[in-house]
This record gives structure tokens, sequence and C-alpha cells, in this order.
């Protein structure tokens, strides 16, 4: 029979082992360059950067299995309804703060209502937008925001991302979109478009990107996690940057 001394060690190296290698997260997230991104089947981009560091900072390991591309909607529903869920990048408010718990900040972002140059809207407020239609993706914060300030669905055009909105803005089906001002210049050079050509018509909010956990998740594990983050940004502040991302990547 082993001696219960013994017996104990064995389990606090087996609860060190656990911990090195790291805590059993699943992480959604969905196509949103320049933050994360499809590439040869792998997501790439600046927050899968910024989250590999923290885990490898932590001592933990990250399997490429556990970080799963989705479509926003999809990603946002599985995160609320598995315990051991988080997703990236979200944008911060305080009413996903009472849904999530937060990692971060990684990045600014900058929600608004982008539209062509060559059009003469004016949006003083959301109650002129008349038939104007604005593109959105569903649970995305450019559609929360809009519902929260009480614009109609039927003023909505939902679609698949943020790619689709760039192009059917080009199209003109679409009148105007809600997204990041970031987000949306990277989609716009993706699909072949000039940035140059397309202007902030009303801001919306400004905030930040992170990381977003499932409620259930031990704060222990959160508070690792954001700790490290700090860290890495004190030590790696370019590598926050999309400017610095768009060089390296050009």
């Amino acid at each position: 029979m082993m001696p219960k001394f013994a017996f104990y060690i064995m389990v606090l190296l087996l609860a060190q082992c656990a911990v090195a290698k790291g805590p059993n997260l699943v992480w959604f997230t969905e196509d949103y360059p320049p933050f994360n991104y499809h590439v040869n089947g792998q997501v790439e981009g600046i927050a899968i950067q910024a989250l590999k560091l923290v885990y490898r900072d932590l001592g933990w390991k990250l399997d490429d299995n556990e970080v799963m591309l989705l479509p926003w909607p999809r990603a946002y529903q599985m995160t609320l309804s598995n315990n051991n869920a988080c997703i990236f990048s979200m944008t911060y408010t305080e009413e996903r703060a009472r849904l999530f718990q937060f990692i971060g900040p990684t990045m600014d972002n900058h929600v608004a209502i982008i539209g062509h140059k060559e059009t003469d809207y004016h949006l003083p407020n959301l109650r002129s937008i008349g038939d104007l239609k604005i593109g959105v993706v569903k649970n995305d914060i450019g559609h929360q925001l809009l519902r929260q300030l009480g614009v109609d669905k039927e003023s909505l055009v939902f679609l698949a991302s943020g790619f689709e909105l760039v192009q059917m803005l080009k199209l003109k089906r679409i009148d105007l979109i809600a997204y990041g001002d970031v987000i949306a210049r990277y989609q716009f050079k993706r699909a072949g478009i000039n940035p140059k050509h397309y202007r902030i018509v009303m801001p919306l909010r400004s905030s930040y990107l992170g990381f977003a956990c499932n409620k259930a998740i031990d704060k222990r594990i959160i508070d690792k996690m954001n700790d490290a983050l700090k860290v890495i940004r004190g030590r790696q502040p370019e590598i926050f940057d999309p400017e610095y991302f768009y060089s390296q990547t050009e």
C-alpha cells in the first residue's frame, strides 16, 4: 500500500502537471481580420498571437484543436452555452460584461456607421435613418449597439461576415454598414476595395477588444490570463498595433 505522504506528493505532482498543461478551455473565434482569421486551415492574426503568448508565459499548452473559427452568431451562442468556452475578439461593453468574463484590453476598437464617400448621407441621430439599409452581422457589436439605440429591425440587413458587409456596400445592395473601423479597413483591402473611398458617417462607440469567457470559468484562471496579457502588452506593445501587423503581412 502506498504511504499516505507519498500519495499526497503524487496528487500534488499530477495537479502541477495539469496546471502546466493549462486549463481545459475551448476557444471560439470568427473571421475578423486583422485580429483573427483563417489561413491554410489555421487561425492567424493579432488576437491569436496574443493568446499564444499568454499561454506560453503561463507555461500552458494551447492546442490548435482548441481554437475553432465559426460564424459570429454561432460562436457567440456556443460561448454562452458551454461552461469551458471563451470567444475572441469581442468588443467590451457593460452589457456584455454581465454575460462574460473579459480578458483585456488587447486593442482599441472604434465602432461606427460607415458609408461611401460619394454619398451625401448625414445622420445627426439614428432617428434620421429613414429608408436607408444598414448591414450588420448578427450579435456583432455593430448590431447590438444599433439594437440598444432603438434602430428598427426593418432597417437592418443581416450578413454572415464583415467581408460580406464590405462587398454588399460596394455593390450598393446596402447603404451603410455598422462595424469596427479598423476591421472594416482590412476587409475593404481584402476584397480589393480601396478603403479611402469610404468614410465614417456616424461614430457609435469607442471601446476595446479582448477575450471573453463563460461566467462559469474559474475567476483565478481569468485573473492569471489578465495579468499575463498586461505584462505582454508592456513588453511587446508593437504586436497589438494594426499598422505594425500590416507592415509584417503586406
